[in-house]
């Protein structure tokens, strides 16, 4: 009995480490995760989520959440922030939006990136930090914020590194995580985040 006790105890201990690592490290990247949606006049669109990476307003995504079907960035692009609080409401979760434009990107089927500039500053601009994607193991606790459909807005998944492949589909430097975090679509172009709440890939 004690053996199986000592046995709870430990799990139970590790349990709730995992639940304040996760806490953690939402508390401090999710203010630099963003919402973006786009969209050609009032046809069409996309959305995604993308990670503010500097000071003045630079969000990298994925190219496919902002860019069209003909190769071109849409003509609308808007950025939401998250609020202090998500209330599940989003009349009052999306108050806090932006205007943006594209300012480079690879298209989808070569690396799939693009970088994005608010055209206008919030006053206080909270970034995530990159992390060295090479020392990245299989194992690695991970963390993935994002906004699937139907899913809610700034949701947290965890879990761990399942696999590295690299040059994925061919692409010379797409080198791919695979995890067992649950993204969905809309999650596109988050972070997927180490313990640090450092961004070691981008969710796809």
């Amino acid at each position: 009995m004690a053996r199986l006790s000592l046995v709870g105890l430990l799990l139970g201990i590790s349990t709730t480490a995992m639940a304040n690592s996760a806490k953690r490290v939402y508390q401090e990247a999710a203010p630099g995760v963003v919402l973006i949606l786009g969209a050609d006049g009032s046809t069409g669109g996309s959305g995604g989520t993308g990670s503010l990476i500097t000071g003045q307003g630079h969000i990298l995504t994925n190219a496919h959440v902002v860019i069209n079907s003909a190769g071109r960035p849409y003509r609308k692009l808007q950025v939401y922030l998250k609020p202090k609080r998500i209330t599940g409401d989003n009349a009052i979760d999306l108050v806090r939006r932006f205007d943006a434009s594209v300012v480079t990107f690879s298209p989808a089927n070569e690396l799939d990136l693009a970088v994005l500039k608010l055209k206008r500053l919030p006053d206080v601009v909270r970034t995530i930090p990159l992390a060295q994607s090479g020392r990245v193991e299989i194992g690695d606790e991970v963390f993935a914020i994002g906004h699937p459909e139907q899913g809610g807005l700034f949701t947290l998944t965890t879990g761990v590194i399942s696999t590295k492949i690299a040059n994925f589909g061919r692409v010379a430097g797409k080198h791919v995580f695979q995890t067992n975090a649950s993204v969905n679509r809309g999650n596109s172009g988050g972070p997927l985040l180490n313990t640090k709440g450092e961004m070691m890939g981008i969710n796809t």
